[in-house]
């Protein structure tokens, strides 16, 4: 019986894989409707701001929800405070007579309220099923909803001795197409990507998906306005942008041309010539941002992780030496003193994609 729970559950998840990308800030759900050991619907939240999970399987199966179980790998919704209705009436009404959840909502507005309130109508609940499964999932809408931050990857294309340019700043390409490919997509997946100014004054980048998905928020941080107006950044037909620079430029006549753009603006305050990648980050989480790309350069990078923001790294390693003592490596910065000083990551993936190996870790 435990590996039936186990197969409706995995499908579940699966399912709600398939909101990757589109429906954050909101979790991805899936959910999946058995009567009598047989699949009678099963359904995902779409897309943010449309039905969810439970409310489009229980429709899709009608009266035979009837005394059939749910499997659905977040629990339930019970709250009236957002776009569309509570699913716990909804179950309780259709008849359900068990719901198998994989783990609790963390948002304290839902978190056990849901479950303990199909429970009152008799309802059975069970909860834990493949739940680190289900966490790994929707991490970043767990970390956007307890930490009010979004959940930050760095990712860096690399040469086998740890270069992302020649010392002349050439970079194109060190890595393979599939990697870039890889990149694109992960791209739509991701609410926003973030780079410094020296990114875009040195490679122009569009930072688009690349016709792979949805495009993401672009955000650049430049707290000097180095950044020629004519670069590709700062065209919000593709998709939004957002520019953070430091509070003291804001009578730029250059920031008032790009706000006439469209160009979303976002000031602070400055600390030794530099501007805090948390209060960044908070600010981003406001604005509904769950998650965030860092493709940055090496002193980008630096201090997104000097300033312990970042959860996940992916290194596209290619097998090709650069050398240089100049060349640009990921992570620069003023580096550490001792080995016991260095930020710990586990290798979650290792995988090759054409020539190039991926390194997928987390932070410890």
């Amino acid at each position: 019986m435990e590996n039936k729970h186990r197969k409706y559950m995995e499908l579940a998840i699966e399912l709600a894989r398939k909101g990757l990308g589109k429906v954050s800030p909101n979790p991805m759900v899936g959910c999946v409707i058995v009567k009598n050991g047989v699949i009678i619907a099963k359904g995902y939240h779409c897309y943010f701001g449309g039905p969810h999970a439970e409310a489009e399987t229980l429709k899709s199966a009608r009266e035979r929800a009837n005394q059939a179980t749910m499997y659905v790998n977040l629990e339930p919704c019970c709250h009236t405070d957002k776009k569309t209705p509570p699913c716990v009436p909804k179950i309780i009404n259709a008849g359900i007579k068990e719901v198998i959840v994989a783990m609790k909502d963390p948002n304290p507005e839902v978190s056990g309220k849901g479950i303990k309130t199909l429970r009152h109508y008799g309802i059975k609940c069970k909860v834990g099923l493949l739940q680190k499964k289900a966490e790994e999932l929707n991490r970043a809408y767990i970390k956007w909803i307890t930490k009010k931050m979004p959940f930050v990857i760095l990712k860096s294309a690399v040469s086998l001795d740890g270069k992302i340019a020649t010392r002349t700043g050439d970079s194109k390409w060190i890595t393979s197409r599939q990697s870039r490919e890889v990149v694109y997509r992960l791209r739509s997946q991701v609410d926003s990507v973030l780079v410094g100014a020296n990114t875009i004054i040195k490679d122009n980048p569009s930072l688009t998906a690349h016709r792979m998905g949805r495009n993401p928020v672009r955000i650049v941080i430049d707290p000097k306005l180095k950044i020629p107006l004519s670069a590709k950044i700062f065209n919000t037909n593709l998709s939004q942008t957002i520019l953070i620079t430091k509070e003291q430029n804001k009578q730029s006549a250059y920031l008032k041309r790009l706000e006439s753009r469209g160009v979303r603006l976002l000031k602070f305050l400055t600390k030794n010539g530099r501007i805090n990648f948390k209060q960044i980050m908070y600010e981003l989480a406001k604005d509904n941002i769950a998650s965030v790309l860092v493709e940055g350069g090496g002193e980008t990078n630096a201090l997104a992780l000097e300033d312990g923001v970042v959860d996940e790294v992916m290194f596209f390693i290619a097998p090709k030496i650069i050398g240089g003592r100049a060349a640009k490596t990921p992570v620069e910065g003023e580096g550490i003193d001792r080995i016991s000083q260095a930020i710990n990551f586990k290798f979650t993936e290792i995988k090759r994609l054409g020539s190039d190996v991926l390194v997928h870790g987390q932070l410890q």
